[in-house]
């Protein structure tokens, strides 16, 4: 086991299909870059979110749905606990309900005691109820899903225990809170979530078992915030809109618990359609790459001194309905998840960041990877 290096990787799809889905261990080559398909677990699960990494190599996602397990209607999905056993197995240590309908994303507090997971609701989950205004009025009332932040405290082998506290990000406007990713600031007891029902980031502080909002910042209406990356070096967080082919950049000060909107760069030089849904960084901070689907394209980005992404050109994806992206430790190879080619496209990163693509590699319905190295 102390040789071998692991990977795992999230398959998501739409509801009602049958498509094989679930977390896949594979073998990770570090020489080549290459994926090898171990073990699939949890077939029925849609995982659409990453794993994250915690003590001792556990691993956390969530199972994103609407229906809890036994009910026809409702309930909510679930956050899972995993491991990597000493035989290259992945077993499931934690399958508990998340308390929100479609569970989007999840991080680990930075002592790795606490998990936090977002819920992006579903907008066609509303209930329409007739209310009494002070004045006597008679007026209706629409009533949705809430868009729940959820804590989690951890056992000391790593499995999900109770939920200590819980957040709902208000109503504004007539919107619905659409939490699609929640990021552990790094050095930090701070979390930024993004809306993209709102359109608004959060910065949200862990404290005695409770959160805390911080700051708002409000994107424009109609962008959409979805997924995001941190610099690895300065206090800089970037945020894919996925109804706009954008990028936003953020400045944050963990001592002020604050955010700043500083730039946004278009991820395209042509008009198109296409929706942005995964944002990475190289380990040195000098490049960033987003992914669009329905164009299938990918934006190679240069970072300039002032840590904004400077787009340099588009690459086709290598497939169709680019979701989820990765990249190995050293920086060397890009891993874009095609979920309905039913591939995991692998490109080398070059010296002056360009890509080249090298292979596919089969994986039905890959949505996400985490490489455990």
């Amino acid at each position: 086991m102390a040789n071998k290096i692991y990977a795992a990787a999230g398959s998501w799809d739409w509801d009602g299909t049958d498509t094989k889905k679930g977390l896949t261990l594979c073998a990770f080559d570090a020489r080549t870059g290459g994926l090898k398909p171990l073990e699939n677990v949890i077939p029925g699960s849609k995982i659409g979110f990453a794993p994250v990494r915690g003590k001792n190599g556990v691993l956390y996602t969530v199972e994103e749905t609407k229906t809890s397990d036994g009910r026809k209607y409702g309930g909510g999905g679930y956050v899972i606990a995993a491991k990597v056993t000493d035989r290259g197995k992945i077993e499931i240590i934690s399958r508990i309900p998340s308390l929100g309908v479609n569970p989007s994303g999840c991080a680990l507090s930075r002592d790795g005691k606490y998990l936090i997971a977002v819920h992006h609701t579903s907008t066609k989950n509303v209930v329409t109820k007739l209310v009494r205004k002070k004045d006597g009025t008679v007026v209706n009332k629409v009533l949705h899903d809430d868009a729940a932040i959820v804590l989690f405290r951890l056992e000391e082998d790593g499995r999900i225990g109770k939920a200590v506290d819980y957040a709902v990000p208000k109503d504004d406007h007539g919107k619905t809170p659409l939490l699609h990713s929640v990021y552990a600031v790094p050095d930090s007891d701070l979390f930024i979530i993004c809306d993209k029902g709102e359109d608004k980031i959060y910065l949200y502080e862990l404290a005695d078992e409770k959160l805390i909002l911080c700051d708002t910042v409000r994107t424009e209406d109609g962008t959409n915030p979805r997924y995001g990356v941190f610099h690895p070096e300065q206090p800089v967080f970037y945020a894919v809109n996925e109804a706009r082919t954008q990028v936003g950049t953020y400045l944050y000060d963990a001592e002020e618990k604050s955010l700043f909107p500083q730039a946004v760069t278009e991820l395209t030089d042509d008009p198109v359609i296409g929706m942005p849904s995964d944002v990475i960084i190289t380990p040195d901070g000098k490049h960033l790459y987003a992914i669009l689907r329905m164009c299938d394209l990918l934006a190679e980005m240069d970072i300039n001194e002032e840590g904004i992404p400077v787009l340099v050109k588009n690459t086709d994806c290598g497939g169709k309905n680019a979701r989820g992206m990765q990249m190995d430790k050293a920086g060397r190879y890009l891993y874009i998840c095609n979920t309905e080619s039913d591939i995991i496209t692998q490109f080398a990163i070059q010296k002056n960041g360009r890509l080249k693509k090298k292979k596919d590699i089969p994986l039905e319905r890959a949505a996400n990877l985490t490489i455990l190295e």
